[in-house]
């Protein structure tokens, strides 16, 4: 099946030879159900951060290739666009500048695959994102390259057309959406027939997003991943949901009260204790239908020790995205986040974790032009 993409440009008489794309990460507290052909399935709420986050160079070339970390993933999706969008004598290189970990519960594979098809897509086909932003500060990464001076976003039209061509957003969209303006983000689940296998639906309805909020510019969130850990994917994450019973209504419906009720109007009004609270009672309750499965990752108990530990040092808005290792830890400044960091190092847990302070993502990925 082709993907439907806009008409190349007509008036693009300079063809782009190279662009760079910069996506943050994604933190996923939980989702509200799944299993049940009455009740909407995969709807949850995650949130976007700026660190560690996907940078991309992107470069017209006579054949695929790419270097850096997921290199090959990254030619995956690329040959994936040429071949959905007819673009068959298109080939690029890409320099994976920088990219989370893999299956950590970052979002990396979401954010990797949408950064890849929007590079594609202004490459080859023309059509840059709808919206410009002003130029943001210098990254710290590295040295900027020369560039243009304005910088592309993309809006939710173009998220959702990339993730159908990279094969994103079969379950969660809360990466798809937060590719597009980042956020917090709340999304409703999709209506799943028992007759339709997940993963095979190429025609799939996109879960709704229901609600974003840009969260205080002050707060911060300390990301924590343990260095050797690495959670489920693939046919191993496919057969865990497959052996999970239904999410009871009960369960649903409190998870939905939490998100609607507490922690949406604690992020629209700046309440950060009230916050804090929501993200952890949202977690807690997100995470108990998974309970059976998480037990046999060998990192599960470390984990749940970790999120105690937070709630002891000053930090009680903590949870596990996904299916971990990664944790967040909610700070209310900057100053907060390094004092936590402070008492996690006097403690050996940076030892064994990686410890990284974020900003709560405001604008979503990125593309601008390189010269």
């Amino acid at each position: 099946m082709m993907a439907t993409m806009p008409p190349a440009d007509p008036d693009s008489s300079v063809p782009t030879f190279a662009v760079e794309v910069r996506a943050p990460a994604r933190l996923h507290l939980g989702m509200m159900a799944f299993g049940s052909p009455q009740v909407r399935s995969f709807g949850g709420v995650g949130v976007m951060v700026d660190r560690p986050g996907t940078v991309l160079r992107v470069r017209r070339a006579a054949r695929f290739e790419a270097r850096g970390s997921h290199a090959e993933r990254a030619v995956t999706f690329a040959r994936a666009c040429a071949q959905a969008w007819g673009l068959h004598d298109a080939a690029c290189a890409i320099d994976v500048v920088a990219a989370p970990r893999s299956h950590v519960g970052l979002g990396s594979g979401t954010q990797m695959g949408l950064a890849v098809a929007a590079a594609m897509r202004h490459l080859f086909v023309h059509q840059p994102p709808s919206d410009e932003l002003p130029a943001p500060p210098q990254h710290p990464l590295q040295p900027e390259p020369d560039a243009a001076d304005h910088e592309l976003a993309f809006d939710i039209r173009e998220s959702l057309e990339l993730a159908r061509t990279v094969g994103r957003g079969r379950r969660s969209c809360v990466g798809v959406y937060g590719f597009s303006r980042g956020g917090l983000i709340v999304e409703a689940g999709r209506t799943v027939p028992a007759t339709v296998p997940v993963e095979d639906d190429a025609t799939r309805e996109f879960s709704p997003m229901v609600a974003r909020v840009r969260l205080p510019s002050a707060w911060r969130c300390v990301v924590i991943t343990g260095r050797e850990a690495v959670g489920l994917s693939g046919e191993a994450e496919k057969a865990a949901f497959g052996a999970l019973p239904p999410v009871p209504q009960e369960v649903s419906a409190e998870l939905a009260r939490i998100a609607l009720l507490e922690l949406l109007p604690a992020a629209v009004e700046g309440k950060f204790a009230e916050f804090s609270a929501a993200v952890r009672a949202y977690g807690r309750m997100a995470g108990k239908p998974f309970e059976a499965a998480s037990q046999q990752l060998p990192y599960a108990s470390a984990t749940e020790n970790l999120l105690e530990l937070l709630g002891e040092l000053g930090a009680p808005g903590a949870a596990q995205s996904s299916w971990g290792p990664a944790v967040m830890a909610c700070c209310e400044s900057l100053d907060s986040a390094g004092e936590l960091i402070d008492r996690m190092e006097g403690l050996d847990i940076a030892q064994h974790h990686e410890i990284t302070i974020a900003r709560f993502d405001p604008q979503g990925a990125t593309l601008r032009v390189l010269e």
